[in-house]
């Protein structure tokens, strides 16, 4: 999974929503900025944190995944496993009969 871009938009989404309130409320540029300032840093940081927590998560569940791409019957596995001995045996009377002719 892509994560990369989780914790710019939670910032984004933090910083426009204190923007918007901060307008609202009609305050001086001075606190406009350290309010944008603070509220960028706090949710920044929780955005990466919750970035490496996707991470690995995702990475645990990956191996889970890819192990087995199509799931097979046990009986096809044993038939399959069959033949293949079958092949070998066939293959070890050919060359048995070749050495001795």
């Amino acid at each position: 999974m892509n994560t990369k871009p989780i914790p710019i938009i939670i910032t984004l989404a933090a910083a426009f929503i204190s923007c918007v309130v901060s307008i609202i409320q009609r305050v001086e540029f001075s606190v406009f900025v350290s309010r944008l300032l603070v509220v960028v840093l706090i949710f920044l940081t929780m955005g990466t944190i919750i970035k490496m927590i996707l991470d690995y998560a995702f990475r645990e569940l990956e191996p889970a995944e890819s192990l087995d791409s199509e799931p097979q019957d046990i009986s096809s596995v044993l038939a399959e496993d069959e033949i293949e001995e079958e092949n070998q045996m066939d293959t070890e009377d050919v060359s048995s009969e070749s050495e001795e002719g």
